[in-house]
């Protein structure tokens, strides 16, 4: 082999070296060719120019002396430590002794060689450069567990919240359309009725945001076409989008499907190229979404992305681009969480809830930002093998029908407003109703009154008995009892856990006395 050769097949190495010797630095490079590396080096020995060769370069390594005239070991440490870098720092010294190397490693040297013993170097050199690579994949995954668990954490709150309020909303709801529906509202009344109920809906949305951030917002799953459905709402997007801002679309076509819900990825979408528009401000600017093939190949680390790096395969590359303002650090650390925004007004919830979005279709997120050049937003999601989805399930809506006279009701939810809501909507339908409170009386009333019982309406999440247990009691009794789950949850995570039958159905919290209505219809009509 040539020595062109042999050094093209050297290591390349970053090295600062302090010491106060030319000839020992010498040595020192020297030592580190023999053993097969290729080192670009520095070399220092003041404090004013280790400080800014530290922030000129990012260093594989800090080589330095024990002892120098006008700078001290412990001098070049601190400024390793002021500026948090764990970066592998050996001591090359000619007059340490060990109780001085002792001290030395205490202060944060990681291990020292002597000068008339220079062939310790290259190993001692290859072992630190090992373990800082192990210190940084320890600090990295303990990072990813914080983030799981804090997103866990943070979740189960979200989805908490969701679920309380929308028993509330269902109260809301309910009593005011039903009220706009029993009494002849003169305009003021009834605009103030149509207005509750507008709010309502609203909050409704909110909290599908905050089930979304939970991970808990899936809807409808099939096969979606990213590149098409970016084009399909583009026309919508284009009229949040100032006239200022220019919204430039590159979509690659014929890109493999994804197996997710077209509502929530353009929800995604659209909550990107909002905040990206935001981001731009008044000023004349640009925004660019692309999508496009990407295969992440077995082996490679994409560790910016959240909330876990995205394993090997091939995935459809959903990318929004800005020239806006750009986000500091600190700023970027913090955009996924819930209700952090640096918005004057807003929710703060529009890029947790894309998190959320990400997370729920098995995807992955980053982002790149520098200060007044503007950010990049990329999602992978996974493609499908030829385009084609595994089990595509369409919730249809059946037609409303004439209205089904008489039927007993049996209503089992453990909270009071929305127990009040639905036996008044009921009733004014005219069926016949009675209540229980949680699980445990519902499963007892049942067994009382199931030879009279039309339908069963049933809340998922009680306590002593949940709608689950509710269920499986009510199928030895009658398995041909109707029974209607009713949950703020979405029907694809509320029902997950139940078995597909024809006599089991679905409303999703909060509902008006009108939908209520027309799902009885329709399950009591159901042949």
């Amino acid at each position: 082999m040539s020595g062109a050769a042999a050094r093209s097949a050297d290591a390349p190495l970053n090295v600062l070296i302090v010491e106060d010797s030319e000839e020992d630095a010498d040595l020192i490079v020297l030592e580190l060719k023999r053993g097969g590396y290729d080192p670009f080096y520095r070399r220092v020995d003041q404090a004013n120019s280790m400080a800014a060769a530290l922030e000129e370069k990012a260093w594989d390594i800090v080589l330095s002396d024990f002892s120098m005239p006008g700078f001290s070991l412990n001098a070049a440490l601190n400024l390793i430590h002021e500026r948090g870098l764990d970066v592998p720092f050996v001591i090359i010294s000619a007059t340490i002794g060990e109780e001085a190397a002792v001290e030395a490693m205490k202060a944060g040297a990681h291990d020292y060689v002597l000068k008339h013993r220079l062939s310790r170097l290259v190993p001692a050199v290859r072992r630190e450069l090992r373990e800082s690579e192990m210190r940084r994949e320890r600090r990295h995954l303990e990072e990813q567990l914080r983030h799981a668990q804090k997103l866990e954490s943070l979740g189960l709150l979200a989805g908490g919240v969701a679920h309380d309020f929308n028993n509330l909303l269902t109260g809301i709801l309910g009593n005011a359309s039903l009220l706009l529906e029993t009494i002849d509202a003169r305009p003021p009344v009834r605009g103030m009725l149509e207005d509750i109920i507008r709010a309502s809906e609203r909050a409704a949305d909110l909290t599908r945001q905050l089930l979304a951030y939970a991970g808990k917002g899936k809807f409808v799953i099939e096969p979606v076409d990213l590149s098409g459905l970016v084009r399909d709402i583009s026309e919508l997007i284009r009229t949040s989008v100032p006239r200022t801002v220019d919204l430039a679309l590159d979509l690659q076509p014929g890109l493999p499907y994804i197996e997710g819900d077209a509502s929530q990825m353009q929800q995604l979408v659209m909550n990107l190229i909002l905040n990206a528009v935001e981001a731009t401000g008044e000023k004349i600017g640009t925004v660019r979404v692309t999508t496009r093939f990407r295969e992440v190949p077995a082996g490679e680390r994409l560790n910016q992305f959240r909330p876990v790096p995205p394993p090997s395969g091939v995935y459809v590359e959903v990318e929004v681009k800005d020239d806006g303002c750009g986000m500091s650090e600190e700023v970027k650390s913090q955009i996924f969480d819930p209700f952090f925004t640096t918005k004057f007004t807003g929710r703060g919830l529009g890029l947790a809830a894309a998190l959320g979005i990400v997370r729920g279709h098995k995807g992955a997120i980053s982002v790149e930002s520098t200060e007044h050049q503007g950010s990049t937003f990329t999602v992978l999601l996974p493609g499908m093998e030829n385009g084609l989805g595994k089990d595509v399930r369409v919730l249809s809506e059946s037609q409303q029908k004439p209205h089904v006279s008489g039927g007993v009701i049996l209503l089992v939810d453990d909270e009071d407003v929305v127990r009040r809501t639905a036996r008044t909507a009921l009733e004014f339908q005219g069926y016949t109703v009675f209540e229980a409170a949680d699980g445990r009386d519902g499963a007892d009333l049942f067994s009382r009154l199931h030879d009279r019982l039309s339908a069963v309406l049933l809340d998922l999440t009680m306590p002593h008995m949940d709608g689950h247990d509710v269920w499986r009691y009510i199928r030895r009794l009658r398995p041909d009892m109707k029974i209607i789950i009713s949950s703020g949850f979405e029907e694809s995570d509320a029902m997950k856990h139940f078995d597909v039958e024809p006599e089991l159905h679905f409303i999703k919290k909060p509902y008006t006395a009108a939908a209520l209505a027309a799902k009885l219809r329709q399950v009591l009509e159901r042949e």
